[in-house]
């Protein structure tokens, strides 16, 4: 006899075997959500992992045997004041599915060894020991701790420990300096190991106070930099929010005891080793605590707690939808339901939140990108850095942006359209060259500047002058004598006159009288031009200003009377309508400049700009600052190197000086003033400004750039 055969046609449409459930899983109560509806947890014990289910859930599993979609939805519609539907029903089914929750579960795709490493190098984790039975031996050793009479008792500590410091700063500081030493940073090094162990015992203490299992503590490698970390996972058991929310700021608190503690005993310990110890305890435990355990935007303490004190669950993920439904309906107009039964006002802050997480994260993954760069030699470097960007900042992007696409029949058409003309008019800024300006830093200064010296060492005889005085070309400043060029035309003179007498008297001499009045006369004129050049010297010591300009740097020491030596300056003389100015250009700018182009300089201080031209542009990078005014550390705009001695004045980037000179100078200039000055070059757009920039970095990085 013959089998029937089936219907190949209704093979095809029999509906899918329905899943059961593990035997292994459990539920548990957990309170109620915000809204004021019952919620459980959902606990998978092979993997440690527990759901946060709602009502509608639990009545899905409750009716589960039924083994029917329809079924199992008109069930719990008939028992309660819930109406789902058989595609609710299908939907926490696939996601039973997903999870492994399920004797049919979907099995996951195996990811490649090269996948995983990509995915989960950044944050290993290590275990080490399973301290469940120490911690519920020596919990009523601590037991103290928990009480309220040490909490005030810390607290009043940590008020007295800080005034203490306080009232000596100055011995704060130089603990602080000699931390900067290899000594200290080992010191260092030992402190933050013991806090962070402190506060690791914080939790699995708490934890093992209020009946939850530790299951392993160990090590964590973030960045392959070395963190211990304690599994509470199992926290979630705890129906109450007030108590995941002790264990999880339990670590925090430890290091905040710690930290008061020994802010105060390192005011009255003596001085040694003991007292540095209490030093960099207490340093590392406040500065740590706050700065890296307290933030909410990273999977630590401080999002934990967070999460714990709204009783929100999941709180990164959750406030994730709610952003992403805000973009969506602000840019696309797509109109998604909303993620949960939350006021507004809470919907608010979660958005808020979720755009803090994503800059926050967004900047630390670009920071921790470049501490691999710099972690490994350059071409490595530069591909991990690449994996960095790729991996935690473009996938998530193009993962939306892969959604927008699947969702685009949803897509405002108007609104689409006012996007795409924001996007079209951004375009034209970052590609068309609209701008030709090119702004820089330098030092302007007057154009003439006459230093004003004795030729030869003198007295002074009157000063004619105070310091910043207009005076006009010609105008004496300073009136000298000196005893030798005086002595010296005097005795040319005397000289002169009985040479010019004797001859004469030589020609009335019968005897070689013609010879005699010949030698006389040749030595009446040599001593007469003697004495024509001792009255020049004389005049040379009447010193007078050469064009008009503004008396700057006066001696404030002279005196009539006073000798003065001919290698000291003992005034300026700056001023006329000429003026110059030095300005430093990156390379790209400077790529963009010839001689004769347009400048304009803005003194600091001035409302009247200057214009000018430039008159040169240097092939070679700068060396060394052209003026102290410049260099950051004296209060001007350029950064210096800081491997190279501050004396040195050597730029920390490459720039490029260009010289430009001007007229019409309307009033007079200081010797030097800093200036921002704005120089008209070849046009270029924005965008192929950074292409250009981008691309620099690139070889000079990877060293393709560099000839063979």
């Amino acid at each position: 006899m013959m089998a029937a055969v089936a219907d190949p046609g209704m093979l095809a449409a029999a509906p899918p075997p329905w899943p059961g459930l593990r035997d292994d899983l459990k539920i548990h109560p957990s309170g109620r959500n915000r809204d004021g509806s019952p919620a459980w947890h959902l606990s998978d014990p092979v993997r440690n992992q527990f759901f946060r289910i709602g009502w509608l859930e639990f009545e899905m599993l409750q009716h589960w045997g039924l083994g029917d979609p329809q079924r199992i939805a008109e069930a719990i519609a008939a028992r309660t004041t819930l109406a789902p539907e058989a595609d609710d029903v299908l939907d926490f089914a696939r996601f039973l599915q997903q999870q492994q929750l399920t004797r049919m579960a979907q099995p996951k795709r195996n990811a490649s060894a090269l996948h995983w490493l990509l995915q989960n190098y950044l944050f290993i984790r290590i275990p080490l020991v399973r301290p469940e039975r120490f911690l519920r031996r020596a919990l009523p050793y601590v037991q103290w701790m928990f009480g309220m009479r040490f909490l005030v008792a810390t607290l009043l500590a940590a008020v007295m420990g800080l005034l203490l410091a306080a009232r000596q700063w100055d011995a704060v500081q130089a603990n602080l300096h000699g931390a900067m030493s290899w000594e200290g940073v080992i010191a260092f090094a030992g402190a933050l190991v013991f806090s962070k162990c402190w506060h690791e015992f914080g939790h699995a203490f708490m934890a093992t106070r209020y009946g939850v299992r530790v299951g392993h503590m160990g090590v964590a490698l973030l960045v392959m930099w070395p963190m211990a970390y304690t599994d509470t996972g199992e926290s979630w058991k705890l129906e109450g929010s007030r108590r995941r929310l002790a264990i999880a700021s339990a670590g925090v608190m430890a290091e905040l005891v710690l930290a008061a503690w020994c802010t105060l005993l390192w005011s009255f310990a003596p001085e040694g080793n003991f007292k540095n110890a209490l030093f960099f305890l207490g340093t590392t435990a406040w500065v740590l605590t706050v700065a890296v355990n307290a933030s909410p935007f990273m999977r630590f303490d401080g999002y934990f707690i967070l999460a714990d004190a709204l009783d929100y669950p999941g709180l990164h993920e959750r406030a994730g939808r709610w952003a992403k439904r805000w973009v969506r309906r602000a840019l696309l107009g797509i109109e998604d339901p909303r993620p949960d039964a939350v006021s507004p006002r809470f919907a608010a802050f979660l958005t808020a939140f979720a755009f803090a997480t994503w800059l926050y994260r967004l900047v630390l993954f670009v920071g921790i990108a470049v501490v691999v760069y710099h972690a490994f030699f350059k071409a490595l470097g530069l591909i991990l850095f690449l994996v960095e960007i790729v991996t935690f900042v473009g996938k998530p992007m193009l993962n939306e942006v892969r959604v927008w696409w699947m969702r685009r029949a949803e897509i405002s058409r108007p609104r689409l359209h006012r996007w795409l003309a924001v996007l079209g008019a951004l375009a034209l800024v970052l590609l068309v060259p609209w701008s030709s300006s090119i702004t820089g830093d330098g030092v302007v200064e007057a154009g003439f500047e006459q230093p004003v010296f004795t030729p030869f060492a003198a007295r002074m005889e009157r000063v004619a002058i105070v310091d910043g005085a207009k005076v006009t070309a010609g105008q004496v400043l300073f009136e000298l004598s000196a005893p030798a060029p005086e002595d010296d035309g005097a005795k040319a003179d005397a000289l002169r006159e009985a040479y010019e007498a004797t001859a004469r008297g030589a020609g009335a001499l019968d005897r070689d009288g013609v010879a005699k009045q010949v030698v006389a006369e040749r030595m009446a004129d040599q001593y007469d031009v003697q004495r024509r050049a001792s009255t020049a010297e004389l005049h040379r010591l009447r010193l007078a200003a050469s064009e008009d300009g503004v008396i700057r740097d006066l001696d404030p020491t002279l005196r009539p009377g006073s000798w003065v030596s001919p290698g000291s300056r003992i005034a300026t003389v700056v001023g006329g309508t000429r003026w110059r100015a030095e300005v430093l250009v990156s390379e790209s700018d400077r790529a963009r400049l010839v001689p004769g182009a347009v400048a304009t300089v803005y003194p600091h201080g001035r409302w009247q700009p200057l214009r000018g031209r430039v008159v040169a542009v240097d092939d070679g990078a700068l060396e060394h600052l052209p003026s102290l005014m410049l260099a950051k550390n004296h209060g001007g705009p350029i950064p210096l190197n800081p491997t190279a001695p501050a004396k040195d004045l050597r730029p920390a980037s490459v720039w490029y000086r260009v010289r430009v000179e001007g007229d019409g100078l309307s009033g007079p200039l200081a010797a030097e003033e800093l200036a921002t000055v704005r120089l008209e070059g070849h046009r270029e757009s924005l965008g192929r400004r950074w292409i250009d920039s981008a691309l620099l970095i690139l070889l000079q990085q990877t060293g393709l750039g560099k000839e063979g």
